[in-house]
């Protein structure tokens, strides 16, 4: 059954506050294990005018990406003010648009893009078994570009970067102060994650647990 614009609409208003709680202004790291079993990061920052791509809509003339983000956030959003794309990836993408919002604590595994839409142009997705998050390369981070309704073991080359924590901080903050999530049975301590990274994390959420490799990320 097709979704309507109201339903559209109630999808979308509670998510751009969603994304204003936890996502918008912010800078999240996702850390993880590579390929060759080593840490990595991939940085990732959340501005207000990303949440538009996350919705695939199209907006009406006149309307950019800011004002349709204000709009759904005041509760001022009218049918009239967007359409949904003709090939149905907006239904795809509204209905997994709760999960991309808590991308900052339930994200579990990360790699290139590989997958099959050639008309969708993205670097890296990041997500779990049901959705995923573009990312494309902008200076010295990542930002979100799109929303896709897939696994994400059968867009990135496997075996996928197994995520073992994220931190959180406001855009421009000099150091990371919130630990939103770590995996089960890891301590994180500075051995643990990447070196380039251990200045950019408040020393507050390491664990100080140097007592053997047992504390490794698997």
């Amino acid at each position: 059954m097709l979704m309507t614009k109201k339903q559209a609409i109630a999808i979308i208003t509670k998510c751009a506050k969603q994304y204003q709680q936890y996502l918008e202004g912010n800078q999240v790291v996702f850390v993880y294990r590579d390929e060759n079993n080593k840490s990595n990061h991939t940085a990732v920052r959340f501005h207000s005018h990303n949440f538009l791509h996350f919705t695939g809509v199209t907006p009406r003339t006149g309307m950019n990406a800011n004002g349709f983000y204000r709009a759904a956030l005041n509760n001022r959003l009218s049918e009239n003010d967007f359409s949904f794309k003709s090939n149905h990836t907006t239904e795809l993408k509204l209905k997994v648009l709760g999960i991309i919002m808590s991308m900052d604590t339930s994200a579990r595994m990360i790699g290139n893009y590989t997958g099959p839409h050639l008309e969708l142009y993205t670097e890296k997705v990041t997500g779990t078994t049901t959705a995923c998050l573009g990312l494309i390369q902008s200076k010295d981070c990542y930002i979100p570009n799109s929303v896709l309704s897939e696994d994400i073991r059968s867009i990135v080359p496997k075996p996928p970067g197994k995520i073992f924590a994220i931190f959180k901080k406001p855009i421009g903050a000099p150091l990371y102060t919130q630990l939103t999530y770590k995996s089960k049975n890891i301590s994180i301590t500075k051995k643990c994650l990447p070196k380039e990274l251990l200045t950019e994390v408040d020393t507050s959420l390491l664990e100080d647990n140097n007592n053997s490799d047992d504390n490794e990320p698997a």
